[in-house]
This record gives structure tokens, C-alpha cells and sequence, in this order.
């Protein structure tokens, strides 16, 4: 079964942790049952966005046709700041995608810069994974207050509530057709529960690869004891990550439309 991990990190230097070269990050994943991943900037989720976006840009550079890189933008840097740094992720960068992290940059989902970044990256057609599933303010409803507000952007919860509100998280995706679940974090009951109560073209496979050894063979592992069909599994760890992020050439060219504020 060909499976994608749509949440995987960048080592760097926080959470104690150090840099490790793509390469072997890449052969880990291979020897782990993965042909791709969406990957994230860890450093760049507590200092100097800008700065970590180009980082990772840099080290999946020749990795291209296995990782997809999703940049972070610092909703406190100002709506247009962090815009600006969207727009660049994508069109200079060729991010692939947006991870915010309301916990660790510290914003609420009713600061005033959020809605205008989601909207944004809708329009650039770049989905947004947020961490969910710990308070104060990544709880699964409050990412789907601010999703209701965007219908045309495609939002995700990056753990799908974890086991404390995993039955959140399956109300929000039921009520929200723009809304995803990645089954990163939700151990076998809870996953099995969001698949039966999901519609399972909403649903991704995740594991929090680049955090320690056999990360990803647990997830794996896990989703085979929950008693997955075939069928389900290709679904959810090929089919719907493919049709949200799927293989294109990489553009360059500046983006069509620049954002503007009202006066």
C-alpha cells in the first residue's frame, strides 16, 4: 500500500532536539512504509518564521517528488506580515501548505490576523493544518469557529482532537464539509470511532514522523490493530492526501493576486 504521512517534522534545534540531514530523514521514513510526507518546520513555530521556512525550502530542495513542505506564518507579526510571508512561501518557496500552531506561537483563533491568513492561503489553494487537542486555544471547536468562516479554504485538525476530544473533533467534521481530520495522536479506540462517524474522504494518515525512533511504525501499526479495511487505508493514506496536495509542477511566477486591506 502506497501510504503518505501528512504530519511529519523537520528536526531543529527545539524541544531538545538537533538538525539531521534530509537524506537519512528520508531513508527513515522509506524503511518505515512511507512513498511521501508532508513535512514541517519545528523551529520556525517558536522564533523567526521567515528565516525556518527558507530552511526547510532548502533541505527538501532536491527531495521534492517525497516531501511536501507546508511553511508557518506568525499571526502576531500583523496581517500583512504574515500575508506577505504566505505569498512568498508559495510563490518563491513552493510551500505546499501552512501549519499554525496556536498553543506554541501563543494566538487565539479570534486574533484579528487569522481569518485574513486562512482566507489568503484558500485563495493560493494551500490547505492549513493546525495542532489540535491542547488547550487553551487548540481546542477542535475553536478551530472550527474560524474553518465556518472560510468555507473555501481547506482546513485541518493536525490530531484530531487526541483522545480528550476526539468526539469534538468528529462533530466539527461532520458539520464542516471543509474541515479534515489527521488521525495523528487518537489511540486505536478513538481512531476507529472517527472512521466509522467521519466521512472518510476526510481523513489522513499522520504519525508525528521526525519525533524520535519508530514513530511512524506505531502509527502504522496502529491503524492496522483498529481493524481498517484495505480499502479504507488506501483511502485515507494515498487517495485524500494526493487530492489535497496533489503532485504538480512547482510554481514560480508571482502571485496573480496581491493582498490589499480595505481603507
Amino acid at each position: 500500500m502506497n501510504l503518505i504521512d501528512a504530519h511529519t517534522h523537520l528536526p531543529g534545534r527545539s524541544f531538545g532536539g538537533k538538525p539531521r540531514p534530509i537524506a537519512d530523514l528520508r531513508r527513515e521514513f522509506a524503511n518505515a512504509g512511507l512513498c511521501g510526507a508532508w513535512i514541517f518546520t519545528t523551529d520556525g513555530l517558536v522564533m523567526e518564521a521567515e528565516k525556518n521556512n527558507n530552511i526547510l525550502a532548502e533541505a527538501v530542495r532536491g527531495d521534492r517528488d517525497f516531501f511536501e513542505p507546508f511553511g508557518t506564518v506568525n499571526p502576531h507579526a500583523g496581517e500583512d506580515a504574515a500575508i506577505r510571508e504566505l505569498e512568498r512561501m508559495r510563490f518563491e518557496l513552493g510551500m505546499r501548505g501552512l501549519k499554525l500552531h496556536p498553543w506554541l506561537q501563543g494566538f487565539s483563533l479570534t486574533h484579528p490576523s487569522v481569518k485574513p491568513i486562512l482566507q489568503r492561503a484558500g485563495e493560493m489553494g494551500l490547505p492549513v493544518l493546525f495542532h489540535d487537542g491542547t488547550p487553551p486555544y487548540s481546542h477542535p471547536l475553536q478551530i472550527a469557529a474560524v474553518a465556518e468562516q472560510v468555507p473555501s479554504t481547506m482546513v485541518i485538525l493536525g490530531h484530531a482532537g487526541l483522545d480528550e476530544a476526539y468526539e469534538d473533533a468528529i462533530l466539527a467534521c461532520r458539520r464542516h464539509p471543509n474541515l479534515f481530520l489527521c488521525l495523528c495522536g487518537p489511540s486505536c479506540g478513538p481512531l476507529a470511532e472517527i472512521v466509522r462517524r467521519c466521512p472518510v474522504d476526510r481523513l489522513l494518515f499522520g504519525s508525528d514522523g521526525g519525533f524520535g525512533s519508530r514513530v511512524i511504525e506505531t502509527a502504522i501499526a496502529k491503524f492496522h490493530a483498529a481493524g481498517l479495511s484495505q480499502k479504507t487505508l488506501q483511502t485515507i493514506g494515498c487517495e485524500n492526501p494526493r487530492r489535497l496536495v496533489p503532485k504538480q509542477p512547482r510554481r514560480t511566477d508571482p502571485p496573480a493576486q496581491t493582498h490589499q486591506h480595505e481603507t
